[in-house]
């Protein structure tokens, strides 16, 4: 058993990175002021709003490749009123570092035109997390397709400037939605943004805390540039902010925004805090919600897909001691779980 005064080491070290002691320590020491607060005013108004999102679920594993279930799209909304949501991916994906690119290059090639799509080794665990990002971006540059000029475009995540192994899709992405002239946005829930020195702090929730002490019952937003704040090792061609979109509300946001929004930002914010005021989700934007909810992935259909997977490879021969031996993971036959579907 671990020794209690361990553990409360670890709880203490945990503490002096969560804690905040004051505005005052927070301000000094990102060099983010009262003044930084800019309140925002919700603006209705005639355009749509649309929302993307994503979702995976593993399915199997057999230690040599991997199928996960994928679905991406987007949620449309006009003010309030739900209009439709699109679902341009769901299917299966199977991770095989030995034939992924085929997978990758023909949306790719006949979406964004990028041709000898190649990733590292260190990347191919990733390869699941990849394509649907890339299935997320392809759903991304549909809605933005579809959007009129004005139109508030959204992405469940953020924009961190990524040259590997996708960041020639984002900037075609960036470079669609500034010629249809729309206000894209990435929302990101977490996020590892962090402020001090000796001990990196979360700046999400610290500059929420010090946005209720300095602009308290306000909406607001506040730019990162300049500050005194570590943004990660990953730089990018636009601008980051932390948003509160609902002075009810004690949730802030990251706010991502490509350059050509820089002039405008405050109004795609004003316009985007006017829907984030949901009784289901005070303060985060309501098209977001709906798209969570539409696109998420349930266990129980990666459950459901998991059994029919079962019969299939059943059905061509396959005898019960090989699935067992290739799918099984022997964790639970070490702990005996009856939950297992094999």
């Amino acid at each position: 058993m671990l020794d209690k005064d361990r553990l409360a080491a670890i709880a203490d070290l945990i503490s002096e990175h969560i804690s905040i002691r004051g505005v005052e320590e927070y301000c000094a020491k990102t060099g983010i002021t009262g003044d930084d607060f800019a309140p925002l005013s919700p603006q209705n108004f005639d355009g749509e709003i649309f929302a993307v999102d994503g979702s995976n679920v593993f399915v199997c594993d057999w230690s040599v490749a991997n199928l996960n279930l994928i679905r991406a799209g987007y949620a449309v909304y006009k003010g309030r009123d739900w209009q439709r949501t699109v679902i341009t991916y769901d299917d299966v994906f199977m991770a095989d570092r030995k034939s992924y690119a085929q997978q990758f290059e023909s949306y790719l090639e006949g979406i964004f035109y990028i041709h000898d799509f190649i990733l590292k080794n260190e990347e191919l665990d990733r390869l699941s997390t990849y394509f649907r990002e890339l299935q997320e971006y392809i759903a991304l540059k549909e809605a933005i397709d579809e959007a009129r000029p004005a139109d508030l475009v959204l992405y469940d995540g953020g924009f961190t400037w990524k040259e590997r192994p996708l960041g020639k899709v984002l900037e075609n992405i960036f470079l669609a939605a500034e010629e249809k002239d729309v206000d894209l946005l990435g929302i990101s829930k977490s996020s590892s943004l962090s402020w001090g020195e000796e001990i990196q702090k979360p700046l999400m929730q610290h500059t929420s805390y010090a946005g209720s002490m300095l602009a308290p019952g306000l909406p607001w937003y506040v730019r990162l540039k300049g500050k005194n704040v570590d943004s990660g090792p990953d730089g990018w061609d636009g601008e980051i902010y932390v948003a509160r979109f609902d002075g009810r509300s004690d949730l802030a946001f990251r706010v991502d925004a490509p350059h050509y929004l820089a002039d405008r930002v405050g109004s795609a914010l004003e316009k985007l805090a006017a829907y984030s005021c949901s009784s289901e989700c005070m303060g985060y934007p309501h098209a977001l919600f709906r798209a969570h909810r539409d696109i998420r992935i349930t266990e129980q259909e990666g459950d459901f897909l998991r059994l029919q997977l079962l019969d299939l490879l059943g059905e061509k021969g396959s005898r019960e001691s090989q699935v067992r031996g290739a799918l099984l993971d022997y964790h639970d036959v070490i702990e005996m779980m009856p939950g297992s579907v094999l």
